[in-house]
């Protein structure tokens, strides 16, 4: 910078913060420097995470299932039971920090999971943070028809053109964990919830006990007589059974498809 230019500067933000009140511009700092993002190296209730022993980053998954020498891939039906209602096993953090959640039923194809592989590898500190897996690599058989070939015959003139790992509702994707504020968590994983093929989003150990804990004060307070759902659709209310369909009796609500 010149000093004219530099004069210049140094002009101009005299004339901003003058003492007169009626030409006093209060200009508005950054959110980054508002609320500053702490890189935490040892916090008390953190000490006592237990990093992975070998990798800390994603592991890229096999694009096909690991066949044995001599087995051939058998074709699958098309099996919408493996993407239909919410997920009673794999849906909570084991590692109680930060995870991408589904909010609904869907497929994940070996694009998506290198999506989050490269985004979340890019962005963690390998040093203080570290990231694993909730979901195989895709091993279901998707057929499709070479082109030009005539419609109809069946499964028996098709061919295996990909593969593909279902998720239900509230399956825990991957985690995040390590020694890391929940800002800069959220800062990694949103982005890459936003580009999955079916709802998701960014969840936290805290988070989810906060939404138990308003679950059982709603269920303990309730007076309802018709709540919750699965009571109505037992007793068939109104004939409320004749707009749902025999899986919402097994779950025992209609939120999910």
């Amino acid at each position: 910078m010149t000093s004219r230019r530099f004069g210049g500067f140094l002009k101009s933000s005299f004339q901003i913060l003058k003492a007169d009140s009626a030409s006093f511009h209060r200009i508005p700092l950054p959110f980054s420097e508002r609320y500053y993002e702490k890189k935490y190296v040892f916090r008390g209730e953190l000490d006592d995470i237990e990093f992975p022993p070998d990798r800390r980053k994603l592991n890229p998954l096999p694009r096909t299932p690991i066949l044995a020498s001599g087995e051939r891939m058998q074709k699958y039906p098309r099996r919408h039971y493996d993407l239909r209602g919410p997920e009673t096993v794999n849906h909570l953090l084991n590692h109680f920090q930060f995870g991408i959640q589904a909010l609904e039923g869907g497929e994940l194809l070996i694009g998506h999971l290198d999506m989050i592989r490269a985004t979340i590898n890019r962005k963690m500190d390998e040093k203080r943070m570290f990231a694993i897996w909730r979901v195989p690599g895709p091993w279901k058989p998707k057929t499709r028809k070479s082109l030009g070939k005539r419609m109809g015959g069946g499964k028996g003139n098709s061919e295996i053109h990909h593969y593909v790992t279902p998720v239900r509702a509230n399956r825990i994707i991957v985690e995040l964990g390590g020694n890391l504020d929940w800002r800069e968590a959220s800062r990694i994983l949103t982005g890459v919830a936003d580009l999955l093929p079916f709802g998701a989003r960014f969840v936290s150990q805290e988070l989810l006990d906060t939404e138990a804990k308003l679950e059982f004060y709603i269920a303990e307070k309730n007076v309802n007589p018709f709540y919750p759902p699965g009571q109505a659709l037992l007793k068939n209310y109104a004939g409320c059974r004749s707009f749902i369909s025999p899986w919402h009796l097994e779950w025992g609500d209609t939120t999910f498809k």
